[in-house]
């Protein structure tokens, strides 16, 4: 395989792993931020109907991060077997980011070690467009937001656990899908702010790149 093929396929795995890393970075910030729990329950009156909101929320959080188990005061056990789904999703999303992390990490430290910075730009532009192209994607698919919840849990989950009825599971009555669409579009916003970042990285490396690599080779 010649040597620009390697590169192009390095530089194609790299944008896919970029992609992991973001939009599962994104995922596990929004979804483990406690304080956007609490502005939600007060915004959306949840308390009134919920007023240990707060704890069923803390309780799920340690659960996914597998600190404990779900307080089955709080939770039934149709709730209790949907969220043993939800935390394999949760554990094989974190093994996916460390995997992307590692390689995204790697490619990098080999640009610099072989002083090809041409090959780090293309990289870097390459992972920044990709995971923008993805959020875009996800973001224009989600004004039709109903139909992209369901056709994610029919992809996801082999069962119809997750379909609750709100007389019968609190889980639904604590996180509605309204709190599914706010905390959608902060995923969006993170990970489109975090792939912005590794475009223009790339772009600055890019411009640069005579002058960074004077600067490599004389190290």
């Amino acid at each position: 395989m010649k040597a620009k093929t390697k590169k192009r396929l390095v530089a194609a795995l790299f944008a896919l792993f970029a992609l992991l890393m973001y939009f599962f970075s994104a995922v596990r910030v929004a979804s483990f931020d406690e304080g956007f729990y609490r502005s939600f329950f007060k915004a959306k009156g949840i308390y009134s109907s919920l007023p240990d909101a707060d704890a069923r929320a803390g309780s799920l959080l340690a659960y996914l991060k597998g600190e404990n188990e779900l307080n089955p005061a709080f939770f039934n056990e149709k709730e209790i077997t949907h969220m043993k789904d939800v935390k394999f999703l949760f554990s094989l999303s974190a093994i996916l980011l460390l995997v992307s992390m590692l390689f995204c990490f790697a490619v990098i430290a080999y640009a610099f070690f072989r002083k090809d910075i041409s090959f780090l730009a293309s990289c870097l532009i390459a992972g920044g467009t990709a995971s923008l192209a993805f959020v875009l994607v996800l973001a224009l698919l989600s004004l039709n937001f109903q139909w992209l919840f369901e056709k994610f849990h029919f992809l996801l989950f082999s069962n119809s656990l997750w379909l609750m009825n709100p007389f019968t599971d609190k889980i639904i009555v604590l996180l509605p899908e309204s709190f599914f669409r706010l905390i959608a579009r902060k995923i969006f916003l993170i990970s489109a702010v975090l792939s912005f970042g590794m475009l223009a990285a790339g772009l600055l490396v890019k411009y640069m790149e005579k002058k960074l690599y004077g600067v490599l080779q004389h190290n």
